[in-house]
């Protein structure tokens, strides 16, 4: 396993991006948050994404030159059309977008359709988060990507169906972000990557992801199919699904609209500091929020370097071969 300096990724990501068709500025800000998915310490939605990316454009299920457009404007109410373009740019658009809506009337909700996969959802709640909006977040995968069981079921019938909420707070704001499924699809790939068998209890006995929670993963699923498929009209699941996109609704909340956004960020923060001063049982780890594991471990990793695991330095590897692209420079082996 080899150590890279971030900046060394985000290069290096970058310049293939742009190989494929990326203006230099979309391309720079998705290798961002590529390198910052490996940064967080979620692997599973970083740079071994970026060969699927490649193939996907060379398939033509990507566009990467692409950006989304507006189809349907109702003021607080939008639709987008994704056009096939990179899907972090096309939720770097909505969240903007959906920040700007909020502010103008106070809520508003966007739906998007036709977009690719858009990776690790975070970066996007954080986004809007910092601009004084709470922002939530649905996603299916526009029919495709049938990978879990519904609860007491044996067979795929819903995606992982990932859900994202941004709240802000005084410091870094509050992330939620999850999938629908007892694990994301990215993290099973990622195991299987490392030649890893996956825990049983991740499965079911046909071999389907099971949901997180049971039937409460199931009820969020569903709501998913129905916010960010149906009525985006990105497409949802069926007998007979469509090639993997991503459908998306956004509901953005002006937070001063309602209460001033400092009163709101104290009482947060007393609320949190409640929750987090519970007794702990025994042999427990101290209590933390979503989200801080991953700036711990980037804290961690901007100073001491980003590990690369032997099967996707390969990877990277061809894509420097294919492209001409000079590799990131190792610190070290790890």
């Amino acid at each position: 396993m080899l150590l890279c300096q971030a900046e060394e990724l985000r290069r290096f990501a970058s310049a293939i991006l742009e190989a494929i068709g990326m203006n230099p500025e979309d391309a720079a800000f998705t290798a961002g948050v590529i390198v910052a998915s490996d940064l967080a310490g979620h692997e599973s939605h970083g740079l071994r994404r970026l060969p699927e990316y490649v193939e996907r454009a060379g398939s033509g299920l990507l566009a990467p030159g692409e950006r989304p457009g507006v189809e349907l404007d109702l003021g607080a109410l939008l639709r987008l059309d994704g056009r096939c373009c990179m899907g972090h740019i096309a939720l770097r658009d909505l969240t903007d977008l959906a920040v700007e809506r909020a502010q103008a009337h106070g809520i508003a909700g966007l739906a998007l359709r036709r977009a690719s996969y858009a990776g690790r959802i975070a970066d996007y709640c954080a986004r809007g988060a910092r601009a004084g909006v709470a922002i939530l977040f649905w996603f299916n995968d526009a029919g495709g990507g049938q990978a879990v069981a519904p609860q007491g079921g044996d067979a795929p019938r819903l995606s992982t169906n990932p859900i994202g909420v941004g709240l802000p707070r005084a410091c870094e704001p509050f992330v939620l972000d999850m999938s629908t499924s007892v694990v994301a699809m990215g993290k099973v790939s990622e195991w299987r990557d490392r030649g890893l068998a996956l825990p049983a209890d991740w499965l079911t006995p046909g071999g389907a992801l099971r949901p997180s929670g049971g039937h409460k993963g199931t009820g969020l699923a569903l709501v998913a199919e129905a916010l960010a498929g149906i009525l985006s009209g990105a497409g949802f699941v069926g007998p007979d699904p469509a090639d993997d996109g991503q459908g998306v609704f956004c509901v953005a909340i002006d937070i001063a609209r309602l209460k001033p956004l400092d009163a709101f960020t104290e009482e947060l923060e007393r609320m949190l500091a409640y929750v987090r001063e519970v007794p702990l049982e025994p042999g427990a780890e101290p209590i933390r929020f979503p989200g801080e594991s991953g700036e711990a471990a980037r804290r961690e990793r901007l100073e001491h370097g980003v590990p690369i695991q032997p099967f996707l330095w390969e990877r990277l590897e061809a894509l420097s071969r294919t492209f001409g692209v000079a590799l990131p420079a190792p610190i070290r082996p790890a």
